[in-house]
């Protein structure tokens, strides 16, 4: 991959010399101030501060827009939002999300269509790819959960009993009790020992006739005495949501106290305006779900372990690296050198734009593009020279 004659590696003004004024269809990793912005196909300047996004409705839908900052205006069966960069870098951790869930909410967007609305709205501005993924995820550290969508995949790690019992079962057992007020002797004994681990892996597939994902296993190991066994599918299917469940949140270290205490809660809803409320109402609330509900909650036993990851393609094979992860964490974990620098020169990253893949245009003198922050869905290649 190389740069086009009339573009540098450093901002892109809206008219260059000696080049005709006409917008790259590829993005743009360029430097604009004191960082680096993500320049959408389609934009020339990396400092361009606001956008457009049109939308197609019936005539007859009404639409009441939510506030904040994107102005909607219609025109016959035609939305156009406008949005300006400042506004929105302002808002809080995952406003973007939400904002789309209750225009949809309010008829400003076809049902089902609110992620796709959200996207469109990251590719029409100029944005430090850390600053998009803020807007679409709240912070877990402030917000008590983490968004799962299609770019995540779930892994679970639940102890293999001898007796086949499930992972919550009691394996304490107190089988003497012996002093005084000051000093307790407790004798206890592992009533169902753990011979193994199980490891599965869970993907949210996108449904093909209503909004949201269902979450399905795709792969199950158990290592039993040092060995690794791949299975057909996972002991406990720890996800049994009702059919119309279509979007969650993980709640993670969700402590409820005393015996039944847990440590993580998916929620799910029917759209993402009934996920808020359930999320607010868990976060507020653990006891709302004590135990697993299919219409509302999967409640995971305190001895499974449970993590989220983001799914990328590197080096032509599905990789799963941490939330927040960058494309120097996809070339380490994909299999490439602990020092992802040494790749850098003969290094291809594509971006989803409007459901396509397309090339993220970088300066391969800079390390830069390895702490680009990845959304999930990108693809990333190397040990070829571009």
């Amino acid at each position: 991959m190389s740069w086009p004659r009339c573009l540098a590696p450093a901002v892109i003004a809206l008219a260059a010399s000696g080049c005709a004024v006409r917008a790259p269809q590829t993005y743009r990793l360029v430097p604009a101030g004191t960082e680096r912005v993500l320049v959408p196909p389609g934009v020339i300047s990396a400092h361009r501060a606001s956008g457009n996004v049109t939308v197609k409705l019936s005539e007859k839908q009404p639409c009441a827009p939510p506030p904040g900052a994107i102005t909607v205006k219609r025109h016959g069966s035609t939305l156009r939002l406008a949005v300006t960069r400042d506004s929105l870098l302002r808002q809080p951790a995952g406003w973007l999300r939400q904002w789309t869930a209750d225009a949809e909410g309010q008829g400003c967007a076809p049902v089902g269509t609110s992620m796709q609305l959200a996207e469109r709205i990251l590719e029409s501005l100029p944005l430090d790819p850390s600053a998009a993924y803020r807007l679409m995820h709240g912070d877990n550290l402030v917000a008590g959960f983490v968004e799962l969508g299609p770019e995540n995949r779930l892994q679970t790690m639940a102890p293999i009993m001898k007796s086949g019992n499930s992972p919550d079962a009691n394996k304490i057992e107190i089988t003497s009790l012996a002093g005084s007020d000051r000093a307790l002797n407790v004798d206890i004994h592992q009533s169902d020992e753990t011979i193994g681990v199980e490891t599965s892996w869970y993907a949210l597939r996108p449904n093909a006739s209503r909004p949201g994902s269902t979450i399905v296993p795709i792969s199950a190991e158990r290592r039993i005495e040092s060995q690794n066994i791949p299975v057909s599918g996972p002991l406990v299917n720890y996800f049994p949501f009702a059919a119309d469940i279509g979007f969650y949140r993980l709640i993670n270290k969700a402590e409820m106290g005393g015996k039944g205490s847990i440590t993580e809660i998916v929620v799910g809803a029917r759209n993402l305006l009934e996920l808020q409320r359930r999320t607010r109402q868990v976060l507020e609330d653990f006891n709302t779900c004590k135990v697993t509900d299919p219409e509302m909650c999967a409640v995971i036993p305190r001895r499974v372990a449970l993590n989220a990851f983001l799914s990328v393609t590197a080096n032509g094979k599905e990789t799963r690296i941490g939330i927040r992860g960058t494309v120097r964490s996809a070339i380490v974990q994909g299999g490439g050198p602990r020092r992802a620098e040494d790749v850098v020169s003969t290094l291809s990253v594509r971006k989803p734009y409007e459901g396509k893949l397309v090339d993220v245009q970088f300066d391969p003198a800079s390390s830069a593009i390895l702490d680009m922050t990845l959304l999930g869905g990108e693809v990333i290649d190397w040990g070829t020279k571009r």
